[in-house]
């Protein structure tokens, strides 16, 4: 869960929903989601790493994806679930009463959507990203992809010119990959179709007529945790 959720849910009277006081379970289940919510937020080994993870799980378990893992985790040892970060907070959501609704590797999310989808959409949007070209930092929008999508041409406010990879690591330009940009841009960006609503845009700091930025309140996380049923 992310830093600003709300804990109501674990100091609730019982009678409320809640568990009465901050059990240390329920402070082992945040911080164990939260981890998990930024090893997959960003294009890189750490995602990787978490999605073989996540696919472990599910295959051990015959799981279908999260929600299913939660019911079946709930029938589990601590022991069982320990070896799998996805297993244990399955397993701490059980023990605690709660249900976590969460697509980790959803291929509408920014983090998870194909290089010439993503890439698409950026030319179709014009949305600026900010970027540090030649030690200045600039703002520029993508105009051309290339290679399958594997690389886009960018091209800043002055008019410059020049390529960044759309995911991985690139460790020979000095560049963020494009998802890496979006996301220092704009971090309360998930979806594609945050991307393409029509009466926002991200990460301009001038406001334009019939248009708002979206502040970090409005944003609309991944993860979202309820009572079970």
């Amino acid at each position: 869960m992310s830093p600003n959720t709300s804990t109501a849910l674990f100091t609730f009277p019982k009678d409320r929903g809640g568990l009465q006081i901050k059990m240390p379970r329920a402070i082992i289940c945040s911080a164990t989601w939260g981890h998990l919510t930024r090893c997959c937020q960003f294009d890189d080994g750490t995602r990787q790493l978490a999605e073989i993870t996540y696919k472990d799980a599910l295959e051990k378990h015959g799981c279908l994806d999260m929600e299913d893992l939660q019911f079946e985790a709930e029938f589990l040892t601590w022991d069982q679930v320990s070896q799998n970060s996805f297993a244990f907070a399955c397993h701490l959501t059980s023990t605690i009463g709660i249900r976590v609704s969460w697509d980790p590797f959803n291929p509408d999310w920014i983090a998870s959507a194909a290089n010439t989808d993503l890439a698409q959409v950026m030319i179709d949007t014009q949305h600026l990203i900010h970027t540090q070209l030649k030690n200045e930092q600039k703002r520029a929008k993508v105009v051309e992809i290339r290679d399958e999508g594997k690389l886009v041409k960018m091209q800043t406010e002055n008019g410059e010119t020049f390529m960044m990879k759309t995911e991985g690591q690139d460790t020979t330009t000095g560049y963020p990959t494009l998802r890496e940009a979006i996301q220092r841009t704009s971090p309360t960006l998930v979806r594609l179709s945050q991307l393409t609503e029509p009466n926002r845009i991200y990460g301009i700091e001038v406001r334009k007529s019939g248009k708002r930025k979206i502040g970090w309140a409005q944003a609309i996380y991944p993860l979202r945790a309820r009572l079970q049923d």
